[in-house]
């Protein structure tokens, strides 16, 4: 009798443990999808300006949030892209068109035509790279300087 109930009482300590064991992987597995879900996060959406940061080093020095007067929206597709700034204080038009690629944590923008503004900044250049960090609901174009170093931020919120 002895012997069946320390078997019995065996049988229950494995299985309970084989349990928990089950349960402890399904978490990490769940906790690795959403990451992944997370890091495919994709950039096609609508996207507003909600903020912008300026950057000293690698560090945050200052932010300021947008003028509620003042609304940037872009657009991303698989392939394209394209911005419009609102700013009624001028009549300076703002926008652009063009195709994006994303190449590891850089978002590269190559702008075919647009405004009259951008038109003549295209003179000097039409590529523009920024350092991408991508969330779910969230992105971050980020300027860097000749030397990798972060200059400041565009920051965006997901509208759709």
């Amino acid at each position: 009798m002895k012997n069946k109930l320390l078997l019995l009482f065996s049988f229950i300590l494995l299985s309970s443990c084989n349990d928990t064991k089950t349960e402890t992987n399904l978490e990490k597995i769940e906790h690795t999808e959403i990451k992944k879900e997370i890091k495919k996060a994709p950039l096609e959406g609508a996207w507003e300006l909600v903020s912008f940061y300026n950057y000293v080093g690698d560090k945050v020095k200052d932010s300021s949030l947008t003028d509620a007067n003042q609304r940037q929206i872009k657009l991303y597709t698989k392939e394209k892209f394209m911005w419009s700034k609102k700013r009624p204080a001028d009549s300076t038009e703002w926008f652009a068109y063009g195709h994006y690629k994303l190449e590891d944590n850089m978002l590269i923008e190559n702008v075919e035509y647009g405004s009259l503004t951008m038109d003549n900044i295209m003179k000097q250049r039409s590529s523009f790279g920024y350092e991408l960090i991508l969330n779910q609901d969230t992105f971050s174009q980020v300027e860097l300087d000749e030397n990798g170093s972060r200059i400041y931020s565009e920051n965006y919120k997901r509208l759709e």
